[in-house]
């Protein structure tokens, strides 16, 4: 989820690792103002519940994993890609609960392994939360193509969000061919929001 909020704390669209912790994920990626007590947000990520709320399929022989919410005691939204509601390694970020799209319409996490050539990355997903005015996600190529992300209904805090998780295909990356951004469209078909991915090939 991308850092635009004040308290927000982002991994938003860059590569991330799987790191044991997953409050050490936020430790090193705290916006300019950072929560006021980053002790207490680290545990709340630790050992608070997550809910799966979308799916990233699997594909390529690399396995299932899923896209879970977490609402933490401290104020925040958190958006992770991982194996399991209780995988302690996970990537994603959390935003101020107050504004968990960071005052867009879409808020996006690209994680990848491998690189930093295209053609050398060996699993790039992305996760995602939408307003509900969004109908449709699809991600720019860097050939010019798109890829259109299934949308799943979800309710966070008694607030309706569209969510998704997305593989790329293998057969995309080793050709060079990778994510450019990812852009939300309304009903009608209107680009209504959209963020670089920062993918480079």
């Amino acid at each position: 989820m991308k850092r635009t909020t004040k308290r927000g704390v982002a991994v938003g669209l860059v590569a991330v690792v799987a790191l044991a912790s997953a409050g050490a994920i936020v430790a090193s990626q705290l916006g300019d103002s950072p929560p006021p007590d980053l002790a207490a947000l680290d545990k709340a990520i630790q050992s608070e519940p997550m809910t799966r709320v979308a799916d990233i399929p699997s594909a390529d022989g690399l396995a299932e994993r899923g896209v879970f919410v977490q609402v933490t005691s401290t104020g925040e939204v958190c958006l992770w890609d991982a194996p399991s509601a209780q995988a302690r390694g996970r990537m994603g970020g959390c935003n101020d609960a107050s504004d968990l799209l960071g005052g867009s319409k879409i808020s996006a996490s690209l994680a990848y392994d491998g690189g930093p050539a295209t053609a050398d990355v060996r699993d790039a997903r992305m996760i995602g939360l939408v307003d509900p005015a969004v109908a449709m996600v699809r991600v720019l190529m860097s050939d010019g193509s798109y890829r259109t992300v299934k949308l799943l209904g979800s309710k966070i805090q008694g607030r309706s969000y569209g969510a998704f998780g997305y593989r790329f295909r293998r057969s995309d990356l080793a050709k060079g061919i990778g994510p450019v951004a990812v852009v939300a469209t309304d009903a009608s078909g209107t680009e209504i929001g959209r963020q670089p991915t920062g993918f480079g090939g």
